[in-house]
């Protein structure tokens, strides 16, 4: 069990904690009704994955290179943590929702 909470904690920067917050807002604010939530969530884990290939190309890093690293970014923490990303993107997406179906109208 530790090796998976290490595994986990190890999975996430803080760059990956403020994407996930921006694109779970973003898909949260395009949503129209709760049955969009398996599309807006892929939308934001593609989103997720391919904005640190734009980051890195803007920072000055070779455009093969920073594919590289993209790539490498999913390869090197695991399944398990590309479950986690998603599981976090379902559950956060579906709460900003919520939300702002409640406190929205308002």
């Amino acid at each position: 069990m530790d090796a998976i909470l290490d595994r986990l904690s190890g999975g996430f920067t803080a760059t990956d904690w403020w994407l996930i917050l921006v694109w779970s807002l973003f898909g949260a604010l395009i949503m129209r009704r709760a049955t969009q939530l398996p599309v807006v969530v892929g939308l934001a884990f593609v989103a997720d994955t391919i904005t640190p290939y734009f980051l890195r190309i803007a920072t000055g890093v070779t455009p093969d290179f920073a594919f590289d690293l993209m790539l490498a970014r999913l390869d090197e923490r695991g399944g398990l943590v590309l479950l986690a990303r998603l599981f976090i993107y379902f559950v956060l997406i579906g709460l900003l929702f919520a939300a702002r179906g409640r406190f929205g109208r308002r």
